[in-house]
Parts: C-alpha cells; sequence; structure tokens
C-alpha cells in the first residue's frame, strides 16, 4: 500500500512538472490594420468593412475618410498632407482609398467637353493621385485604389468615367492595384439600377436616393469584393524550415534525435 502511495504521488509530480513546464498558447496575432482614407464613399466602405469584420477580427479598419473633400481643390482639405502624416502615424498594412464624389472634372464648355480643359485637367489631377499613393508605398503600406461606380445622370457617369480613366493608370504607377467598381449598381446592360442582388442573394436597394452612393446593403457588397484581396495582401508567407546540418563523421549521434542517413553513393558503371 505505501509502494503505492509512492508511485501516484511520484506520478503526480511529474504531470505536474509537465504542466508547469509546457509551453504557454501561442498569442494570437493582432489583427492588421486597414486603413480607409477618401470621401463621403470611402466612409460608407469603411462602415461596411468595419461591419464585415466586427465578429472575425480579421482586421482592425481606421477609417479616417472626411465627407465634402476631394482632390481637385487643397483649399477645403489637403488630402496629399493628410495622407503623408497618416502614412507615418497609422502603421497600417493596407489603405482603401476612393474619391471623386466631388472632384467632377471642370472640362465642359457650354455643355461639350473641351480637349484642352480635359488634358490640363488630367495631368493635374492624376499627380495628385500619383502623390498620395507614394506616400503610402513609401511607409510600405498596400494600396487599394477604387474606381468610381455608375450614377444615376448620364453627364456625372460621363464624369465618373473620366476620373476613372485619369486615377487608375496613375494609381497603378506608383504601385497601387485598381479595384473597378463600375459593374455594381447597374442592369444587366451595365445601365445604372437602384435595386440588385444583396450579399444574402434577395433583391435589395443598393444605391441611396440621391442616386450616387450606395446603402449599407452596397457598401456591403464592395467590402465583399475587397475581403479577398486584403486577405491575400496581408496573409503572411510560410518560412520554409531548414533541416539540421549533419553531424561530423564520426561524431556520436544525440540521444534525442533520429540518426541521419546519409544519401547513397551514386553508382557507376
Amino acid at each position: 500500500m505505501v509502494r503505492t502511495l509512492v508511485a501516484l504521488s511520484s506520478l503526480a509530480a511529474c504531470l505536474a512538472a509537465g504542466i508547469a513546464f509546457a509551453d504557454p498558447p501561442a498569442a494570437k496575432p493582432e489583427a492588421p490594420d486597414v486603413l480607409v482614407v477618401g470621401d463621403s464613399q470611402a466612409q460608407g466602405v469603411a462602415g461596411a468593412l468595419i461591419r464585415r469584420y466586427l465578429r472575425s477580427k480579421d482586421f482592425h479598419v481606421i477609417d479616417k475618410s472626411k465627407i465634402g473633400t476631394g482632390l481637385t481643390s487643397k483649399s477645403t482639405y489637403d488630402w496629399d498632407a493628410v495622407v503623408a502624416e497618416l502614412a507615418t502615424t497609422e502603421h497600417a498594412k493596407v489603405a482603401v482609398v476612393m474619391f471623386g464624389a466631388n472632384d467632377r472634372p471642370p472640362v465642359r464648355i457650354k455643355g461639350v467637353v473641351d480637349p484642352t480643359l480635359s488634358e490640363k485637367f488630367g495631368k493635374t489631377y492624376g499627380a495628385r493621385v500619383e502623390k498620395i499613393v507614394k506616400s503610402l508605398r513609401d511607409a510600405k503600406i498596400d494600396v487599394l485604389w477604387l474606381g468610381d461606380p455608375v450614377v444615376k445622370d448620364a453627364d456625372y457617369s460621363a464624369d465618373m468615367q473620366m476620373l476613372n480613366q485619369v486615377m487608375e493608370p496613375a494609381a497603378e504607377k506608383e504601385g497601387a492595384k485598381w479595384v473597378s467598381l463600375w459593374d455594381l449598381g447597374v442592369d444587366p446592360d451595365g445601365s445604372y439600377d437602384a435595386f440588385g442582388k444583396a450579399l444574402d442573394g434577395q433583391t435589395k436597394r443598393l444605391r441611396a436616393d440621391d442616386g450616387v452612393h450606395f446603402t449599407p446593403s452596397g457598401y456591403d457588397l464592395i467590402a465583399a469584393r475587397l475581403d479577398p484581396i486584403l486577405k491575400t495582401l496581408t496573409t503572411a508567407q510560410p518560412v520554409a524550415s531548414t533541416p539540421a546540418p549533419a553531424p561530423p563523421p564520426g561524431a556520436k549521434a544525440s540521444a534525442d534525435a533520429p540518426p541521419v542517413v546519409q544519401p547513397a553513393a551514386a553508382i557507376t558503371q
């Protein structure tokens, strides 16, 4: 009986020691920061991203959008300076950028697009897009630049298309990834449609009453489009394991390590 008690006591001590010296569970890595900058459209996208990752915690969304702003004028809000500061203070992994709702190109004379004004606007606006992307990329932040969608008014849609044609090459030139939204909130012919299939497969209103912005259901579709791109950009690449070096000839193998099998010599005829 005494021997049994001693054996049990020893077993308990060994188990306790094993528990005490066991490696603690690995800490869950912090969710990557996603910085959102831009106008009221960007604010809608930020809200959708926050809703999407509220429970999954895949990303931490930092909403730095500001309604009523754009890139056409620095007098109302200097996005160049703001983004340059955010790039150094927020330490985000990815930035989602969207502009255009307040940046209709002033290139028409009596309703007709003037080629000279169009060229001048394209150079100025494109340079601002490049500057913003460069500030973010210099801080090692990946950039997703969202294109503008089709809107209800035909002339307004033409302006958004013109902006996309300026923004896409400028953003890509500095290393941003372009994400088109031209096919969201449209009918099968590509024309504006306020209703469409939501994430749950049900037909819902996707566009707001102003014919420009999206409803929460519409912005949720944008967030769903961004989700796989964000995950691809932030997924860590696995580190290849390095095999242990073979022991020198004549060395005694460790008792805890399996014997190292040397490759067979090549057979020559």
